[in-house]
């Protein structure tokens, strides 16, 4: 959370150079800001919006890129296995999934062109200097992925010649808690050339021997002795028989950016980005053992199978004078090499017949727009174009620990999306005090080429097609000085995947089965808010946002499947309703030091389900109805000293709320942990820092066990 806020595309334009950045510490009445891709006074943006800047990464230990927003009032990201994970795993303000928000890197889209995630292991957090988030349904000037609003990751770019590097080795507290063996590497190189040209390139490595966070459940084996008596997350009786083994990542990357502004009128940018990472799984352990040999026994549910995603992103783009305003153009193609998964279907824990799945996919986006301040009028009027296509294939393993050893292909999922957008946007300064911003896009959505195949046959679907109309608007009135409300009310939508559509997927308690009659999403939304400046280094904000969802995109209830294993099938909820208040109150003594707090209430509530009428009434999955943070940030001389307390109620990962027990596997428990982190600068050029995380050691799952206290120390250069 930061008590300077400014809307995304203040992020867009300094990332590529068109403007240079504000200052993080400028107070709200002199921050020029814009909600139109342009420059514009930040009492005059009608959205609520957060920038998150470089003097608040650096105090916090941040292992995934997410772990820069999870302190800020509106966004709840999910722990998981926390640096193994892969997906993000957050919600923006009562709109749940990561899919449901549009996730940018300088500007370029990482949504995942085959299931539409967002997908940020293996990218450093080293390499960002702020990140901002705009809150509210975007699809006006961004599209089909801003439903719950967009996150901008903004990396640096060098004003001179420069290098440095990052190493750091941590681990647990407790053997088996929490990632052991932690290593990290980071390097950095760029300069600035007379001619205008900057040059930066990023490399950076990394791997941890991981801990044991998969817990295996089920019946007691006949014949054995040892199995733990718990429950399930849905509360029925089961054993505890074991854990799988530690779940090992390796991760490396790159990255190269150029920019040069040739002259007042026209500057060029071109970018790559590589993300390559694998995780796997050491040696089980079983607590179960055989009565007649008390050796251990173990089932092929302990089997742990490996997993590699590797994607390049290549972009590229300029901004020019044209006419009385500017032309912007970004274009990129992303191609996702591999996104393989091995599962174990019979066998043992240790070898047998299994499955390995690989899902590559390509995207090309282009998104050009002109922008012109007309007199009282700041208008934008742009194109967009993406399309995504994704070839999915399982095939059979003889032996599942060794992924060469296919014998035949077992399904496939195939298929293309494309995405026409135009879009208008205008920001009408209609008083000193008063602007209002009305904004519409019309898209236009189409899936083609759809197939796919399993062992009861060969289908080809129907083309898909729709449109969608995306109207925003909004009024932001400066009532004084140091007070300022706003509001702003729009529609946004978000069409399936190929992978929503035409992907069934296998898993170890139940199947899903794709639907490739599924509709897109639409949300209708609003907010009503105020900033106060109530005291000198204060500020207050509260905002209160409504949203109604319709055709939710949904895992309906379970029914029984072929092979006596249940089946999920992917459904259009009919509609549902979330509600709520986010609160923040931050006090900054000066420009290093600083104390927040901020509070979050979701309702949420699905209120129409035809497919599934036990969900009715119930809350919407993955989301927690209560979140809170406090922390501060003390600079002292050449020490810092960072601690920042986060709280989330309990999540349902049942749409009709059934798995309500806690404290076991699977299961979503409500959770408050504590992390801190000290640095000492011996000079300019050298800091070295050290890091607790879950600091009071707390004891959850979020899903899966969540780590327990661990540290890691490192060692920062830089010239």
């Amino acid at each position: 959370m930061n008590i300077h806020l400014r809307p995304i595309a203040l992020g867009l334009i300094t990332a590529f150079g068109q403007a240079s950045v504000a200052s993080a510490q400028q107070t709200l009445d002199t921050l020029v800001v814009t909600a139109n891709r342009s420059a514009q006074l930040l009492e005059h943006a009608t959205g609520e919006t957060v920038v998150i800047g470089a003097k608040e990464i650096e105090a916090r230990q941040t292992d995934r890129l997410t772990d820069i927003l999870n302190t800020t009032a509106g966004v709840f990201v999910s722990t998981g296995k926390g640096p193994l994970q892969t997906a993000p795993g957050f919600a923006l303000r009562g709109i749940p999934s990561d899919r449901r928000a549009l996730v940018l890197l300088d500007g370029v889209a990482m949504t995942d062109g085959y299931a539409g995630s967002v997908l940020l292991g293996g990218i450093p957090t080293d390499s960002i200097r702020q990140t901002e988030i705009l809150f509210g349904p975007m699809s006006s000037l961004y599209g089909g992925n801003a439903m719950g609003g967009v996150v901008n990751f903004v990396t640096r770019m060098p004003t001179r010649t420069e290098f440095g590097f990052n190493v750091g080795y941590g681990d647990a507290f407790e053997s088996g808690k929490a990632a052991a063996d932690v290593q990290k590497a980071y390097i950095h190189a760029g300069t600035r050339l007379d001619n205008g040209l900057a040059i930066r390139f990023t490399g950076n490595w990394g791997q941890t021997n991981g801990y044991r966070s998969e817990w295996v459940t089920g019946s007691r084996p006949a014949n054995s002795n040892g199995a733990i008596p718990t429950s399930s997350e849905m509360g029925a009786g089961t054993f505890l028989l074991g854990q799988k083994g530690d779940n090992t990542w390796k991760e490396h990357g790159a990255s190269l950016k150029l920019e040069q502004r040739v002259d007042t009128d026209f500057t060029w940018r071109a970018g790559w980005l590589l993300q390559d990472y694998h995780y796997g799984y050491g040696a089980p352990q079983s607590f179960v053992r055989s009565n007649a040999t008390g050796t251990p026994v173990y089932s092929v549910s302990f089997a742990g199978g490996d997993s590699d995603y590797s994607r390049q992103i290549f972009h590229a783009g300029f901004d020019s004078k044209l006419g009385i305003g500017r032309l912007n153009v970004l274009a990129s193609h992303t191609d996702v090499t591999a996104n393989s998964f091995i599962i174990a279907t019979t066998g043992t824990a240790f070898g047998g017949p299994g499955r390995i799945s690989d899902s590559p996919s390509e995207s090309t986006t282009l998104d050009t727009y002109w922008n012109a301040s007309l007199g009282a009028h700041d208008l934008t009027v742009g194109y967009a174009y993406r399309q995504d296509s994704a070839d999915t294939k399982d095939y059979t393993l003889s032996n599942w620990g060794n992924p060469e050893s296919k014998t035949a292909l077992y399904s496939s999922a195939s298929g293309k999306m494309y995405l026409n957008g135009a879009y208008l946007q205008d920001n009408w300064l209609l008083a000193p005090n008063l602007t209002l911003q009305g904004g519409l896009r019309y898209d236009h959505w189409l899936n083609a080429n759809g197939q796919s195949s399993d062992p009861s046959g060969i289908y080809s679907h129907a083309e898909r097609t729709a449109s969608a109309w995306s109207p925003k608007l909004g009024a932001s009135w400066r009532v004084t000085d140091a007070f300022t409300l706003r509001t702003s009310a729009g529609k946004a939508f978000h069409a399936p995947t190929v992978y929503d559509l035409y992907r069934s997927s296998t898993l170890t308690t139940y199947n899903i089965s794709a639907n490739p009659a599924l509709e897109p999403e639409t949300v209708k939304s609003w907010e009503l808010g105020g900033d106060w400046r109530a005291w000198h280094g204060g500020e207050i904000r509260a905002t209160y946002f409504y949203n109604e969802i319709d055709n939710l995109i949904y895992l309906g209830p379970r029914k029984p499947g072929p092979g006596g294993k249940d089946v999920r099938l992917r459904i259009n909820a009919g509609k549902a309703r979330t509600d709520g208040i986010t609160f923040s109150v931050t006090h900054h003594f000066d420009a290093d030091n600083r104390v927040f707090a901020n509070f979050t209430y979701t309702h949420s509530e699905m209120l129409e389900n035809n497919a599934s009428p036990s969900s009715v009434g119930k809350r919407l999955t993955g989301l927690p109805e209560k979140q809170a943070s406090i922390g501060f940030e003390r600079r002292h001389g050449n020490w810092l000293l960072s601690s920042s307390g986060r709280y989330a109620s309990k999540q349902y990962s049942d749409d009709a709320n059934a798995d309500a027990a806690v404290g076991v596997y699977k299961a979503y428990d409500a959770y408050f942990v504590v992390d801190s982190k000290l640095s000492y600068r011996f000079n300019k050029e050298l800091t070295a820092s050290l890091a607790v995380s879950n600091l009071l050691d707390r004891e959850y799952f979020s899903y899966y066990a969540a780590p327990g206290r661990a540290w890691f120390a490192s060692l920062t250069y830089k010239y």
